[in-house]
């Protein structure tokens, strides 16, 4: 069976706009190193098993192995990024119960800690597949000829608008009245986890619940695992925080939620990629990895990141405790795949309102995606079962 390299380049979570796919080897949570050499793609860690293909098992002869069906025959390896968030749980998933594997596909996974590190691999086909959000980064990439295609959802937010981030004070000033409502927070500093990512946009949406936005405050960049940080030593007055950091602050009683819900109804936080040499040299490749992906984002979505068994596995590669991503608020994933487009374009528009692309006429992001291999799946799986 095939095992997942992994390789820790960075804590920075959507660095930019591309964050990598989480996944790892399935008898212990993946491995960590040091960032790998500016220019080479990451390495597996010392120690970490080496990807082999997947194998059919051998039949030693006799009527009941030979009445077993053969599995699909192999192709050639696709080669994942990831990073170990509650929001690619699909890829974790998809790859621990076997569901690539049983379609004949060899999987190796390398994680990344953002677009600045993968987007390079998955240009020039070191990567095949990868995910995050469509920030500024990847659409300064798409702008100067940097080919690669959107090919499905990888998490969004539900149409009531109840996501898994928040804007978050600290429960002293909170219960003292000083900030609990988006409106106190004017000229206040709120930590954001980075420029020209979904994070940013959703921020600004919090803020707008109270009549403000980012540029009423004194925005903040800091790493998820700081804000936290950032809220109990004062350093900040709020944080955009994501689950399942929202959880725990909340239950520790170090913070509350002042916006949450409605921010932003159907928004699209994160896409599925394709590199164009993965596409062009292993078309059955991309065909068979979207249908073991979609079918683990459909049981996803069936149970809303509930299922005990889909709740292990999650906690294995993130190492987050089962309890509390049972108890986190996940991301919205639709079961048909398909990409909200239009909010894409409207995050577009943000990010050139705060200068951070390089061109000045807005692309046509349609453009970009291509659902060829979604509907090819789609075609072999059926209608989705709630």
């Amino acid at each position: 069976m095939a095992r997942y390299r992994a390789t820790l380049l960075a804590t920075a979570y959507l660095a930019l706009s591309l964050v990598g796919l989480a996944c790892g080897a399935p008898s212990a949570a993946p491995a960590s190193t040091a960032a790998a050499p500016a220019g080479s793609p990451p390495a597996a860690p010392s120690g970490a098993p080496a990807a082999v293909p997947a194998s059919n098992a051998a039949a030693a002869g006799g009527a009941a192995a030979a009445a077993q069906p053969a599995p699909p025959a192999p192709v050639a390896t696709v080669k994942l990024a990831y990073l170990p968030l509650l929001t690619h749980g699909s890829f974790m998933v998809a790859f621990e119960k076997g569901y690539w594997r049983e379609l004949g596909l060899e999987v190796e996974g390398t994680q990344f800690g953002g677009s600045d590190q993968a987007m390079p691999f998955l240009a020039n086909g070191q990567i095949d597949v990868a995910g995050g959000s469509a920030g500024a980064g990847f659409l300064n990439a798409l702008s100067q000829g940097v080919t690669s295609r959107m090919v499905a959802t990888l998490g969004g937010v539900r149409p009531d608008g109840l996501s898994g981030a928040a804007l978050m004070v600290r429960k002293d000033n909170y219960d003292s009245g000083l900030y609990t409502k988006p409106a106190d927070l004017r000229g206040k500093r709120v930590a954001v986890n980075g420029k020209g990512v979904y994070g940013e946009w959703l921020a600004d949406r919090h803020l707008r619940l109270g009549g403000l936005t980012l540029d009423d405050v004194d925005m903040v960049i800091l790493g998820i695992p700081d804000m936290l940080a950032g809220l109990q030593g004062g350093s900040v007055d709020a944080a955009d925080l994501i689950e399942p950091t929202v959880a725990q602050a909340t239950e520790r009683g170090i913070a509350v939620s002042i916006a949450r819900e409605g921010a932003d109804p159907n928004g699209q936080s994160q896409v599925l990629l394709y590199g164009e040499q993965f596409i062009r040299d292993n078309p059955e490749g991309a065909r068979r990895f979207m249908v073991g992906y979609l079918r683990a984002l459909r049981e996803l979505a069936r149970s809303e990141f509930k299922d005990p068994s889909d709740v292990e596995i999650i906690s294995q590669y993130t190492k987050i405790p089962a309890d509390l991503v049972m108890r986190a608020v996940p991301s919205y994933v639709d079961p048909n795949g398909r990409i909200n487009v239009a909010h894409l374009e409207q995050q577009q528009q943000f990010f050139a309102d705060r200068g951070y692309l390089n061109y000045r006429e807005p692309l046509d992001l349609n453009q970009y995606v291509d659902y060829t291999w979604l509907d090819a799946a789609l075609q072999q799986l059926g209608p989705y079962q709630p």
